[in-house]
């Protein structure tokens, strides 16, 4: 009998040392109003008062609560704090209580602030929140559940809240009520289950900091003293990964062995992160002196919006870049991220690199044929051009360069985003063209939108009566692109006759490049199907439209019809002399026709009017 009571007092201990006294609502005989309570960096630190509710209709209606004076005098962070092992019991953050929430009245906008402590004095890390909403009740919440798990997360037992966390300072006393701390259950996290995709560029190329895939160089902290994060070496799928937890910035230095990157020109990383909705990166230089503060430091930060939930390959020249005009004593990496304090990210392949020597044309585009008298050129030497205000706009986000290819002129686009083309002043009538064509080669864009634009009757630009339509195209790489789509494939352009932009965009964003030529407008001649250029088969018209008859000397063994884009839209297997083919459902434009007789491609082309 005795054991069995030493047994039961011993549960009884542990059911009362882990145990949350929770919801702290400062009522008689609730929790809260009877604790002791702490003030910290306020000035002469008055005392948290418990007092009648200032304003106790919905959604606030509690009789008690609690009002934090914050002095002008007191510090920023001024805060206060329940006494630790007593008032709020000890417990660990986990999914059933990581979602805590806090009602708060205040006559001004800022952040109020929570964190949690142990015995040890580990803390959890303050999440803010700002009101938005004065003179009112509001409840705030704050999401824990990126810090489950944590060491500073395990025993807690004590409470810590910053009412009025006002970094700008306070020009007067603010008076902060608040009321109702609640714990309630909260989603894990997604966590990624695959790796990011392995970097393949030559290792002569790159600078590694951190990536199984090279020999990566020395990195003094992945996380400095004075950043506010949490840093656990994790893998995915195999794969060593940098995972940042309770995140607002984390520093990573390189001061001992500072980076020479000037012969580099991009920096790369891998980010994946389920809840991140800003990321922003920065690079410091130390300059020669190779001090923090020297006088000669450069630095510049930049900032992405993450996809969330799947890795984000980031790759930007150092070049945009552009407070950093020195580069050969790279000694901080800075990543910040919001929302702040509750971000979690995994940081995968950190690298400098060079940029891959990408290829050029060494041949033309074919040179167009068609009549001068059905064709508006815009540029080309095969035609006189007409007048255009610019080949590239100011609004562009991409670099122009005149070139010449094999001696033929074409126009150049590096870093391409979008590219803007205007004949403003020189509006082109194209009602009686038939089709839009130009000629592309590109190293690396894989997808290519191209955009036509009217300017209206008023030749202005949002004067109310502009059209537009923008058609894509996935080219084929390191090989010249003939384009020529049918005007009427531009739906939205429903007026025709003062064109006065025409607007490239290209993916991936920023890096690609285009080579262009033979841009223009142009009338189709005939009706219905018509033979353009028969060579060993013959393709001849129906007078239905409908009905392409094919005939050869020999077998055909296979038939595809591509549309002017190069994209199959018929194909079939034979094995006969002559074929009768259905292109009912085929739309106006320019086709090409390949046939296959006995192991010999051959081609035609037609027009569907």
């Amino acid at each position: 009998m005795k054991k069995l009571v030493t047994i039961s007092l011993s549960l009884l201990f542990a059911s009362v040392g882990f145990s949350q006294n929770a919801p702290i609502n400062f009522e008689t005989g609730g929790n809260g109003a009877g604790w002791t309570w702490t003030t910290f960096e306020n000035g002469t630190n008055p005392t948290l008062e418990v007092v009648n509710n200032p304003n106790s209709s919905a959604p606030n209606t509690s009789s008690k609560v609690a009002k934090f004076t914050a002095l002008q005098t007191g510090q920023p962070w001024a805060g206060c704090e329940s006494l630790k092992g007593s008032d709020i019991g000890t417990f660990t953050l986990t999914a059933s209580n990581a979602i805590v929430k806090i009602m708060v009245y205040k006559s001004v906008i800022s952040d109020v602030g929570i964190k949690f402590a142990t015995n040890s004095g580990a803390s959890s890390g303050e999440i803010k929140v700002a009101n938005t909403k004065i003179n009112e009740w509001e409840e705030l919440t704050f999401n824990f559940t990126p810090k489950i798990g944590e060491p500073s997360s395990t025993d807690i037992n004590q409470i810590i809240i910053f009412p009025d966390f006002n970094l700008a300072g306070r020009t007067s006393n603010v008076i902060a009520y608040f009321d109702n701390i609640t714990f309630s259950a909260g989603s894990l996290l997604p966590e990624p289950t695959v790796a990011a995709t392995t970097p393949t560029k030559p290792a002569t190329d790159v600078i590694s900091l951190f990536s199984n895939a090279y020999t990566n160089v020395n990195v003094d902290t992945w996380r400095t003293s004075w950043s506010n994060a949490t840093l656990t070496d994790v893998q995915i799928a195999g794969n060593d990964v940098k995972r940042y937890t309770a995140m607002d910035f984390v520093g990573i230095e390189t001061t001992t062995n500072r980076l020479n990157v000037t012969n580099m020109d991009m920096f790369e990383f891998d980010v994946w992160t389920p809840n991140s909705t800003t990321l922003k990166f920065k690079l410091v230089d130390f300059g020669a002196d190779g001090a923090f503060g020297g006088g000669d430091d450069k630095e510049h930060e930049l900032s992405i919006t993450p996809t969330l939930n799947s890795w984000n390959h980031i790759e930007v020249p150092l070049t945009n870049f552009t407070g950093l005009t020195t580069r050969a004593n790279i000694a901080q990496i800075i990543f910040a991220s919001q929302p702040t304090g509750t971000s979690v990210i995994y940081l995968d392949n950190v690298l400098f690199s060079k940029a891959a020597v990408l290829a050029e044309p060494t041949v033309a585009a074919t040179t167009p044929t068609k009549p001068a008298a059905d064709v508006i050129s815009m540029f080309s030497n095969a035609y006189t051009n007409v007048p255009v205000d610019t080949w590239r706009t100011s609004w562009s986000a991409a670099t122009l360069s005149e070139i010449q290819v094999a001696g033929n002129d074409v126009k150049k686009y590096t870093a391409l985003d979008f590219v803007g083309i205007e004949t403003t002043t020189n509006r082109l009538n194209i009602t009686d063209m038939d089709s839009f064509e130009f000629d592309v080669w590109t190293p690396n864009s894989t997808t290519l939108k191209y955009k036509l634009v009217d300017f209206g009757a008023d030749g202005a630009f949002g004067g109310g009566d502009d059209k537009e339509h923008e058609l894509t195209l996935t080219p084929t790489l390191n090989a010249w692109n003939h384009v020529s789509v049918a005007l009427s494939s531009f739906t939205g352009l429903t007026t025709k006759a003062n064109i006065a932009q025409l607007v490239f965009a290209s993916q991936p964003t920023g890096t690609s490049v285009v080579y262009l030529d033979n841009v223009l407008f142009s009338k189709r001649t005939g009706s219905g199907l018509t033979k353009v250029d028969a060579e060993t088969i013959g393709v001849y018209p129906n007078p239905t439209n409908n009905v392409l008859n094919v005939s050869a000397s020999n077998n055909i063994q296979s038939l595809t019809i591509y549309n002017a884009i190069g994209q199959a839209v018929y194909t079939t297997t034979a094995d006969a002399n002559q074929l009768t083919i259905d292109i009912a459902a085929l739309p106006t434009g320019l086709y090409t026709v390949k046939a296959t007789i006995n192991g010999v491609d051959t081609f035609s082309k037609i027009i569907k009017e």
